[in-house]
Parts: structure tokens; C-alpha cells; sequence
């Protein structure tokens, strides 16, 4: 499935991705973000971006140092410039969030030079990956399907991060950089490019190619599948094109905005309805733990479509998207990756332990390495704390959304658990591989 070339630096990425989540959560938990604090509130900040370069953006260069070898098929993985990536975004992370805590007063004033300077750290580790990923994509061309959406995913990644470079630097020193709006356009636009761009067009690239290998559904999606890469990559470029001419001063009319948005949210729409029809036409009538806990995932993104449809139509308020931005982030693209890291973790840790005994001896399956009867549940608290979250945001109850943070935290680190017992446990015997196989336990998310 994932070829005999193993990325050495992604099951890193991984632990490294899933600490910042426990983080992100930790402080959501203790009431430093919104809904406790207001929405733009330095330690608001701080935690989503824990959430969008610690955890959803580190977890995805490591999928893709392992992904896009596979689905070019070239051979080659990245090597150390994968880690000098890593150790770049790690510390820069570090910078910015040391930066919003300045804003906030809690750390001294020269400080607040850390939160541009993090952010170009961060630029110069995505480069390192985005190269090495580049360079494998052109050498592919032209382009697999899944491909189109992580190229395209790629260029909304240095959008947004270029955003989020020039809003640091008007923070730190409005003197040299000054934003020519309200700062609120600027956020619009750096959340645009991040989450629908980076993250979305990624992550439906990444679950097309993913989700119909381990469904033994068929990979080609036909007319409907290109319907969806052009209107929600090129709809979405439009959108934000047309939102920054107007931020800069430009008179656009109202017609284009519309067109533009429609565009966009008509892919999406394509892209679930797509889904569907991949779910109907798999062969493995049986869904595994993954492609099922999936499904609340593509769900989130229904939902969150709907409710951004409603906020166009009915005013956009402070609360209304931090509702939006909580279900998109924890509903749809975080619940889908923890869904896939269940196989992805067991797979990568099966080719390491066993892939060179296949036809040699009796092995174990991949199936073996974890219990989906025990996981289960974890997944469902997951999806249900972020439903309940989702609606005491919308009904203004933040004690009760600590709480369903709260729920969704202690499912996160169960299902690391499960996780972690898949990379240091025994596998559950299996005709292939009779009780008490001995396993050498490699290191903690290490390859």
C-alpha cells in the first residue's frame, strides 16, 4: 500500500503533531481561548495556532513525506531535510507563541519581535518540506489525481503563511509594516488560505487516494472528481483573490463574490457527494475502524458547510465563527486525521516489523496490531464532545464546552494510547501469526 520506501522522519512528525494537539486542548480546556476569551485574544491565538502549525500542519508535511512518494510513483522519500524542516517549524512555533503571549502582556515587550521572526521560521521549515515535495511532484508530471489537490494545497500553505508574516510584522512594528485595512481582513484572508486552502484541498486529496485503498473502492473518479479539483481549488483561489483586491481598495461587485463562493462551496458539495459514491462502490463490504470513524468526519464538513451558508445569509457574529472555525478544525479535519493515523500508524509500524518476513514466515496482519472493539468508543466520545462542543459555543455556554473539550481531550489520549501500544505492544494472535510472536519494540515514533 505504501510501497517498500519508508519515510524515516514521518512517524516523528506524528508524535511531534499529536503533542501540540494534547497542548492545544490542555489550554482550550483551561479556559485561555475562545469562548472564554474573547476571539482575538493573544492566548486565543496562541492555541489556534497549536492547533494549525503544531498539530494539522506538522501532521500533514509528515503524511506527505510518506504520500506523495507513493501516489507519483517515485521511489525516493525525503531524507534529513525532512528533520532540519521539522526542528525549523518546531522553534519557530515557539517564536510566535511566545510573541502572542506578549501581546497579552505576559512576557516582556522586546519579546513581541519573536512573533514575526517565529513566522519567517516557520516559512523556512515549510520551504525545506514543500521543496523536497516539489521536486517529487514535477518529476511526476503530469500530475496524479490525489496530486492536484496537495500541489494546490502547497500553494494556499505560502499564501497563508506569507499572510500570517505580514499580519506578525504589523503587530510587532506597525512603525515599518502597516496592514491597509482592518486587521480583521487580513485574518479573514490568512484563515481562508489556511484552513480551506492548505488544509481542506490537502486533506481531500490525501482522503481520496487513502480512502478508496482501504475500502477496495476504484481510485478514478471521473468527470465528477475533476469537477471537484476545479471548483473548489479554483473557486477558492477566485474567493481570495477578489477578497484581497477589495481589502486593498478595489471596487468588486457583489455578483463576483457569489460566484466565486458558490464555486467553492459547490466542490465541496461535489467532493461529500463524491464520497458517497466511493462508500457504495467499495468491495470491503466490512468498513474498518478508520473508514468508518471517517464518516462523522466528512459529516463535520456537511455541517460546517451548512452553517457558513447560513452565516451569509443571516449576518457573520463573533460567535458564530468560533463555532464554525471549532467544528472545522476538531469535526472535520482533525477527526479525520486521528481516524486515519489509526491505520496509517499500524501500517508504517507492520512494514517496519515485518516486511521483509512476508513469504519468509507467518506474520501478522496489520489488523492485528490494534483492537478496534477497545477504540471504538474513544472514537465515538471524540465526535460526540465535538458535536456537543460545537452547540454550547452557538448557545453561549463556555463551562460547558470546557467540559466537552474536556471529553474530546481524554479521547485524544486514548487513542494515542492505542496508538502507542501499536508501536510497543505484542499483536493480537491471528492464524497468520500464532499467540506470543516475539516482536522487537522499535522506539517511540521512530521508524
Amino acid at each position: 500500500m505504501f510501497g517498500s520506501a519508508i519515510s524515516r522522519w514521518t512517524m516523528l512528525h506524528f508524535g511531534v503533531a499529536l503533542t501540540f494537539f494534547l497542548l492545544a486542548q490542555l489550554a482550550m480546556a483551561a479556559g485561555v481561548a475562545f469562548p472564554a476569551m474573547p476571539l482575538g485574544a493573544p492566548t486565543t491565538l496562541a492555541s489556534v495556532h497549536l492547533l494549525t502549525i503544531g498539530w494539522m500542519t506538522v501532521l500533514m508535511l509528515g503524511a506527505l513525506h510518506q504520500f506523495i512518494p507513493v501516489i507519483t510513483a517515485q521511489g525516493e522519500v525525503a531524507g534529513v531535510s525532512a528533520l532540519v524542516s521539522l526542528i525549523a517549524v518546531i522553534l519557530g512555533l515557539g517564536g510566535m507563541e511566545a510573541g502572542f503571549l506578549t501581546l497579552d502582556g505576559d512576557l516582556p515587550a522586546p519579546i513581541l519581535v519573536a512573533l514575526p521572526l517565529g513566522g519567517v521560521l516557520v516559512l523556512i521549515g515549510v520551504a525545506i518540506a514543500a521543496a523536497s515535495l516539489s521536486r517529487t511532484l514535477w518529476q511526476a508530471r503530469p500530475l496524479p489525481f490525489s496530486a492536484c489537490f496537495v500541489t494546490a494545497g502547497l500553494v494556499f500553505l505560502f499564501v497563508a503563511l506569507g499572510m500570517g508574516i505580514v499580519l506578525g510584522c504589523a503587530f510587532s512594528s506597525p512603525e515599518l509594516v502597516s496592514w491597509p485595512a482592518d486587521a480583521t481582513d487580513g485574518l479573514r484572508l490568512h484563515l481562508l488560505a489556511g484552513l480551506v486552502g492548505w488544509f481542506t484541498l490537502t486533506a481531500i486529496g490525501v482522503s481520496y487516494r487513502l480512502l478508496s485503498m482501504f475500502t477496495l473502492a476504484p481510485e478514478e473518479r471521473g468527470p465528477l472528481g475533476a469537477a471537484v479539483l476545479v471548483l473548489s481549488a479554483g473557486g477558492l483561489a477566485a474567493t481570495w483573490l477578489l477578497d484581497l483586491g477589495a481589502t486593498l481598495g478595489a471596487q468588486i461587485p457583489n455578483i463576483a463574490f457569489i460566484l466565486a463562493g458558490a464555486a467553492t462551496g459547490l466542490g465541496l458539495a461535489l467532493y461529500l457527494i463524491d464520497m458517497a459514491r466511493l462508500y457504495r462502490a467499495r468491495r470491503r463490504h466490512k468498513l474498518e475502524l478508520n473508514t468508518s470513524m471517517a464518516l462523522p468526519a466528512l459529516a463535520a464538513l456537511a455541517l460546517a458547510m451548512l452553517l457558513a451558508a447560513y452565516l451569509c445569509f443571516h449576518g457573520i457574529t463573533e460567535t458564530a465563527i468560533g463555532a464554525l472555525g471549532y467544528l472545522f478544525l476538531f469535526g472535520w479535519l482533525s477527526g479525520l486525521g486521528l481516524s486515519q493515523l489509526y491505520k496509517i500508524v499500524p501500517f508504517l509500524t507492520w512494514l517496519e516489523r515485518y516486511g521483509s518476513m512476508l513469504g519468509k514466515q507467518a506474520v501478522p496482519r496489520v489488523q492485528d496490531l490494534v483492537d478496534e472493539r477497545r477504540d471504538r468508543p474513544w472514537f465515538i466520545l471524540y465526535f460526540v464532545a465535538v458535536a456537543a462542543g460545537t452547540l454550547f459555543i452557538l448557545l453561549g455556554w463556555p463551562m460547558l464546552w470546557r467540559v466537552a473539550v474536556l471529553g474530546h481531550l481524554l479521547a485524544t489520549l486514548m487513542i494515542l494510547r492505542a496508538l502507542w501500544l501499536v508501536r510497543h505492544g505484542m499483536p493480537r494472535s491471528s492464524p497468520a501469526a500464532p499467540a506470543g510472536l516475539p516482536v522487537a519494540a522499535p522506539p517511540p515514533f521512530a521508524t
